[in-house]
């Protein structure tokens, strides 16, 4: 979110044709619900300022969509934060804007005049921040006290990231099948369930992602170089150390694709020291289309590093190139899976957002620190991986048991 402010001038003109298409809505309209979750409506109103605001974030993908799927997790949590009587005071919200904003390098004054400048009314920033605040302190009141992580647990974990040494190193290669693109009869996770199931060797591993795998690696067998355990994301490094070597992975889902690995090897890195990365990468949306393959490779052709693109998206909408630098722990799941496999300059375009194809191109990871975490952090970091767990299970328990219509 560097330089926000300019990129919302970026994305402004655009944000402003959306209000005015929604000028031509009368105001009892905008207003009138637009989806109804257990009971408690969804207005125009409140969608379109949710897809405003993404806009402004330059989120890629559906904003629509997007928007939608987050106001229904919102009431289905106040739902439940209202029913245990979950409480908040001015100063938790306070607390929790001015953390978003730090995020920009601005105070939360300045964040809500710039989101002002998109047409984005500043409630519809606090109800979302307040919304994200109650259920955090919702999860951690259910279910934290069942959640304690023990002393072994820790030496565990310590041993496995910072042992003699260095930071635990898997050799893996991998199988992707996208979600809308599996074999005639035989959807994306049956087929890899099948694969997992029977598959013994690297060699018939090998074979299966030369015929299957729609990844960059398939040609040569699906084989990835060394590359840290923690460049993945954390629910799959977590399943790969349990895993003996020479043997392939239960079948993993990512947002559009199901990916099966064949662990080769596991180990520490002989005289590296125990380090976090910032990782540099860059996005570009490509239409989803008949010519979509060919201007991928094209791309491919054009682009030797991440400040190509930048010649490459002149002219276009400011939300078809996404460049983030961020700390490793912290890029979304699908691109840090997407990604652990590419050195410097290295380019896939497994990912999907919406109508559009991702051309990833990850541009350098950079040491932020070699100071090993202390047993508090690790400990820290355990049980928020185990609480973010769980709040993804009770959610979907909450989605499943809601009922959700249109008026």
């Amino acid at each position: 979110m560097q330089g926000f402010v300019g990129k919302i001038r970026q994305t402004l003109a655009a944000g402003l044709l959306l209000l005015g298409a929604v000028g031509g809505v009368q105001a009892q309209d905008l207003f009138d619900p637009v989806l109804i979750v257990n009971d408690r409506a969804i207005t125009r109103y409140e969608l379109n300022q949710r897809v405003l605001f993404l806009q402004l974030l330059r989120q890629p993908g559906d904003l629509t969509k997007i928007a939608m799927d987050s106001l229904i997790d919102e009431r289905l949590q106040l739902q439940v934060v209202t029913a245990l009587g979950v409480k908040l005071t001015p100063e938790d919200v306070m607390r929790g804007m001015t953390d978003f904003a730090e995020r920009a390098n601005l105070t939360p004054e300045q964040f809500i005049e710039a989101l002002g400048q998109g047409g984005v009314d500043p409630q519809a920033f606090r109800d979302f921040v307040e919304a994200g605040i109650a259920w955090r302190d919702l999860i951690r009141a259910k279910f934290g006290p069942l959640t304690q992580i023990t002393d072994n647990e820790v030496d565990r974990a310590i041993a496995a990231g910072a042992a003699a040494g260095g930071p635990v190193r898997v050799q893996l290669s991998e199988i992707v099948l996208p979600t809308n693109a599996g074999v005639p009869g035989r959807d994306a996770m049956t087929l890899a369930q099948e694969l997992s199931a029977n598959i013994k060797t690297e060699a018939g591993f090998a074979d299966a992602a030369r015929r299957y795998s729609k990844s960059e690696t398939g040609p040569r067998g699906g084989r990835l170089e060394w590359q840290p355990i923690d460049a993945l994301p954390s629910n799959i490094g977590t399943r790969l150390r349990a895993m003996k070597v020479d043997t392939v992975s239960e079948p993993f889902s990512i947002p559009g694709a199901v990916v099966l690995y064949f662990l080769r090897d596991i180990g520490q890195a002989a005289g590296e020291s125990s380090t976090s990365r910032t990782v540099d990468y860059a996005q570009f949306l490509v239409p989803e289309g008949s010519g979509t393959d060919a201007d991928l490779a094209r791309l491919r052709a054009n682009t030797d590093t991440c400040d190509d693109l930048y010649a490459v998206a002149r002219g276009l909408p400011a939300e078809r190139l996404l460049r983030d630098t961020l700390p490793e722990a912290q890029v979304p799941r699908d691109v840090a899976q997407a990604l652990a496999g590419l050195d410097a300059n290295e380019s896939s375009s497994t990912l999907r957002r919406g109508g559009w194809r991702v051309f990833l191109m990850l541009c350098s990871r950079t040491p932020t620190s070699e100071v090993p975490p202390s047993r508090d952090e690790v400990r820290n970091q355990l049980t928020n991986q185990r609480l973010a767990a769980q709040a993804e299970l009770y959610m979907s328990e909450l989605r499943a048991e809601a009922i959700i219509r249109t008026p």
